[in-house]
C-alpha cells in the first residue's frame, strides 16, 4: 500500500476524486487539503516573484520536519504537485538556488533546496553564498529585511546570459531575493523567481501581477 511521505495513512485516505484516478500523488487527501494552492506572482522592486503556495502552519510543520528533523525523504513531496506546471513555465530557465550556510548544510547533511529541486528537469545552479550565518526563524519581520546583507555572488560561476531564476522555500520579505536579484543586476543580469511559499505579510504588502 502506497502511504503519505508526511503522515504516513493510505496514500488514498481522503483523496478527491481527480487525485484518486490519476493515481499519482506522494501526499494523502487529508494532508493535500492543508496546503494552500496559490500559483500567483507578486512584484518587489523590478522583481517579479512567483509563488506555489501560501506559508502556513502545516507547511511550516512540513519543512521543519525536512530540515531540522533531517526527514530527507520529505525532498520530493514539496514540489511534485507542481512539477509539471514548472517545468512547462520555465523549461528554459535555470534555476539559481538561493543559499544555505555552509554550517547548516553540513549539520544536516544535505542542501535542502537543492534536494527539494532534484525533480525538476531543468539546470541548476548555487551562484550564491551567505557571508556569515545567521537564522532566519529567529528574526522578526523587520529583522529579515536586512537579511539580504549576508547574500554574495560567486563570480567563479558562470552564469547563462538569459532566463534565470531564482529559487526559494520561504519567502517572508523578499529581501534573500531581492538581494540576489541586486547582484545579478550589476552582472547586466535580470531574472524572476519562484518560491515555494509566501509569508501572508509579502502577499499582503507586495502587489499580485500577471
Amino acid at each position: 500500500m502506497k502511504r503519505c511521505l508526511v503522515c504516513g495513512q493510505s496514500i488514498n485516505a481522503q483523496q478527491d476524486f481527480y487525485h484518486w484516478l490519476k493515481c499519482d500523488s506522494l501526499l494523502c487527501g487529508e494532508c493535500l487539503s492543508k496546503l494552500m494552492p496559490l500559483r500567483k506572482s507578486y512584484q518587489i522592486d523590478r522583481l517579479k516573484v512567483h509563488v506555489l503556495y501560501e506559508y502556513n502552519d502545516f507547511i511550516e510543520g512540513m519543512l521543519f520536519q525536512y530540515k531540522e528533523g533531517l526527514d530527507v525523504v520529505l525532498r520530493s513531496c514539496f514540489l511534485y504537485e507542481n512539477k509539471r506546471y514548472i517545468e512547462k513555465r520555465y523549461r528554459k530557465h535555470t534555476l539559481l538556488l538561493m543559499p544555505s550556510s555552509k554550517e547548516k548544510t553540513q549539520e544536516r547533511g544535505f542542501h535542502a533546496l537543492k534536494e527539494m529541486s532534484d525533480i525538476l528537469k531543468l539546470k541548476k545552479l548555487q551562484p550564491f553564498y551567505k557571508s556569515e550565518n545567521r537564522k532566519q526563524s529567529a528574526l522578526n519581520y523587520e529583522q529579515r529585511l536586512s537579511i539580504g546583507d549576508i547574500i554574495q555572488l560567486d563570480r567563479t560561476i558562470p552564469l547563462p546570459k538569459r532566463r534565470l531564476l531564482l529559487f526559494d522555500d520561504v519567502c517572508t520579505s523578499g529581501s534573500t531575493l531581492t538581494c540576489a536579484y541586486h547582484l545579478l543586476q550589476q552582472q547586466n543580469q535580470t531574472a524572476e523567481a519562484l518560491v515555494l511559499c509566501a509569508h501572508p505579510l509579502f502577499i499582503e504588502r507586495n502587489p499580485c501581477v500577471k
